[in-house]
């Protein structure tokens, strides 16, 4: 059986890590289109060679790739994922499997696989669920959309961790979405507290008091600890952070993270479930999130 032909729209470091590995195994060569603010036709010698040096042949027009190609993979900035993933079905060949790894809200995802699905392709909502320069390209993939089945045929024998959220696309991307409020949140509340500890120069102590209750438990156990006591804590919680935030500011520093926290405590708090949940005997965290969801709508959007 041929190898599909597989391009890349972006040259960003997850196509390259990506084209770097299919070109060192058994697959064609990748083909490679961008029309970037950095790169785009004409091409400089210097990103020429960059794109030979990773085993990859560069093309000069988006239709001259999917022409070629079985399967594209749109790796480009956030910004002009929706653009570019509606100029890959404008041109697309019917098919052919669009893989998109863009960051991109389940909105937009959706929007790009009902064009890719009219044009006769099949579509991966795909999303990186770690960082390639830890990973490389065994970075986990995860996925959903119509075309998830082929995806994984194609490339789980060359090495890709691939998981499956099944055939709805945006579904995986409210995953990675929701994921990202955690993981990003956790980096600006770390630099947050720590550019004040280092302020303060108590630098090493509040490392060491962050740290280790932490490392002393399972993260699921502190989260499902959070819901459930945040249905009963968070106006009290709330009042302490408003404190916490004078301090940040008494420091000489701006209390971003921590008056968003307030914020968001308060918020929880104007749900009213307090009483209810202070009388029962026992409940669980997906009784508290049942609970906020039956309310969140009654709160406007800021």
């Amino acid at each position: 059986m041929t190898a599909p032909v597989i391009g890349f729209v972006g040259f960003g470091e997850a196509a390259q890590c990506f084209a770097r590995h299919l070109a060192a195994s058994d697959a064609s060569t990748p083909l490679v289109f961008c029309e970037g603010r950095t790169n785009r036709p004409p091409y400089s010698e210097s990103f020429r060679l960059q794109v030979r040096e990773a085993g990859a042949e560069l093309v000069d027009t988006l239709n001259e790739l999917l022409a070629r190609v079985d399967i594209v993979i749109s790796a480009v900035v956030v910004a002009t994922a929706a653009e570019v993933g509606a100029a890959i079905a404008a041109g697309l060949r019917p098919g052919t499997l669009v893989v998109d790894i863009n960051a991109s809200t389940p909105s937009s995802k959706i929007a790009v696989a009902e064009a890719v699905r009219a044009r006769g392709g099949s579509y991966v909502d795909a999303n990186l669920m770690g960082a390639v320069s830890i990973y490389g390209a065994k970075v986990p993939l995860y996925c959903s959309g119509d075309g998830v089945e082929r995806f994984t045929a194609v490339f789980a024998p060359f090495g890709f961790t691939i998981e499956s959220a099944g055939p709805r696309a945006g579904d995986a991307a409210a995953v990675k979405m929701l994921r990202s409020v955690v993981t990003k949140g956790i980096e600006a509340l770390v630099i947050e507290a720590m550019t004040a500890a280092s302020v303060a120069g108590v630098r090493a102590e509040a490392l060491r008091g962050i740290c280790e209750p932490m490392d002393a438990t399972r993260f699921s156990s502190f989260v499902d600890m959070c819901i459930r006591t945040d249905v009963l804590h968070a106006e009290r919680r709330a009042v302490e952070m408003d404190g916490v935030a004078e301090g940040l500011r008494e420091l000489g520093l701006d209390p971003v993270m921590t008056e968003a926290t307030c914020a968001r405590l308060r918020a929880s708090a104007a749900l009213g479930q307090r009483e209810a949940f202070v009388a029962r005997t026992s409940y669980t965290a997906d009784d508290v999130l049942d609970a906020y969801r039956a309310r969140s709508g009654e709160l406007p959007c800021r």
